[in-house]
């Protein structure tokens, strides 16, 4: 019963909306907006800034902005801006509908997180746990992607600080039964390439903090 695990992890929907609403400034938003070839950008622009002041994150998103958070959540960031950018972006998909690949947006809404740091983390794993307990979007009624989104709560909340065991161990148990549902290589195709890439580095560096994790083969170190 992972319900009272999530309670002690104090889920909140809108906990790291908040928390990067304080860090996405005008410049960035600017940025993402002129994504898309330069083109509609003031439009990406309102749409940026209107899921900023929302107080529920949208299950369905219009074209704008959804283009340019779409490929926001692909970069690739080399400072705190980037991941400022990208963090919000795969936030707000995390919780869509038609989001393409869940996994793999889950893994570097993770990624970024634990980048910017303990408080960005922290906000990350109350977010999770909000949709852990929810399932909402794409993870609804899907066995085989459904296990990444305990994985993701996991891992983010293991690289948090100060990490309590029994939690730990009931995340670690809530994984293992979802994933048998799903074997290994359908967890691989389900998280696609650079997202299958971004889930070892997380387990990698979980490892590489001492946390002993019950995972399937596939997200040991990377090689």
């Amino acid at each position: 019963m992972i319900e009272p695990t999530l309670d002690a992890l104090h889920p909140a929907e809108l906990a790291l909306r908040d928390w990067v609403r304080d860090r996405l400034d005008a410049s960035i938003v600017c940025e993402m907006a002129a994504l898309d070839y330069g083109v509609r950008v003031e439009e990406y622009r309102q749409g940026i800034e209107e899921l900023l002041l929302v107080r529920r994150l949208p299950a369905e998103l219009p074209w704008t902005p959804r283009e340019v958070l779409q490929l926001s959540s692909y970069a690739r960031p080399e400072d705190a801006r980037g991941h400022v950018a990208r963090l919000f972006a795969c936030l707000v998909l995390v919780r869509a509908d038609d989001l393409l690949e869940p996994a793999g947006t889950l893994a570097t809404l993770v990624e970024s997180a634990v980048e910017l740091g303990p408080d960005a983390t922290q906000a990350a794993v109350r977010y999770l746990a909000w949709c852990r307990r929810h399932a909402p979007g794409a993870w609804h009624d899907d066995a085989e992607v459904r296990p990444f989104l305990t994985l993701g709560l996991l891992l983010a909340y293991l690289l948090a600080p100060r990490p309590e065991p029994a939690i730990v161990a009931a995340l670690n148990r809530a994984f293992a039964d979802e994933v048998e549902a799903a074997p290994p290589a359908a967890l691989k195709k389900t998280a696609g390439g650079p997202g299958w890439r971004a889930w070892q580095r997380l387990a990698a560096r979980a490892r590489a903090e001492g946390h002993d994790l019950t995972l399937p083969e596939w997200s040991g170190p990377v090689g």
